[in-house]
């Protein structure tokens, strides 16, 4: 349940986690356009905040959530999904397949069935931190429950 006001940029969001019964904490920051920056705003490491890179696959979209102190390995991507047709999304794509959503502040969850892979580095903290849709508003969740609703496969994502 939301422990703070609902953002109307997000209450998507929110409400998939409220229908899902998963507990969170919605938390407003500054402004920020990458994962990294989140985390400075945070005053956390970055390892403990999620970034959402959304692909494009033959299959359909295919979000890749891993740590903002880390780098999407494409080649890892297309092995773990026996496919070479894995890109990235473009702005364009992204403005019309999330609309809910900020361009470039897709969360791992809502606006869709997308496949999710999640990194295994993130699997070690107890909770993550992920955007909520808009660039001044994150959400603290437990990994576990962020994985079990999105049915996540944990691999591995990030270049060695």
């Amino acid at each position: 349940m939301s422990q703070t006001t609902t953002h109307a940029g997000h209450a998507k969001l929110l409400e998939e986690l409220d229908a899902a019964n998963l507990v969170y904490t919605v938390i407003p920051h500054r402004p920020t356009f990458t994962a990294v920056e989140e985390a400075q705003a945070l005053g956390v490491p970055a390892s403990t905040v999620a970034k959402t890179i959304v692909l494009t696959t033959s299959e359909g979209f295919v979000r890749a959530v891993l740590p903002a102190s880390e780098r999407l390995d494409l080649h890892k991507v297309r092995e773990l999904l026996a496919s070479h047709d894995v890109e990235l999304a473009t702005e364009q794509q992204l403005a019309g397949a999330y609309p809910a959503f900020d361009l470039g502040a897709v969360p791992p969850l809502g606006g869709g069935e997308d496949a999710v892979l999640l990194d295994r580095r993130l699997g070690k903290s107890e909770s993550v931190l992920v955007e909520a849709g808009v660039h001044n508003v994150s959400v603290r969740l437990k990994t576990n429950d962020l994985a079990a609703h999105t049915h996540a496969r944990v691999v591995d994502l990030c270049s060695d």
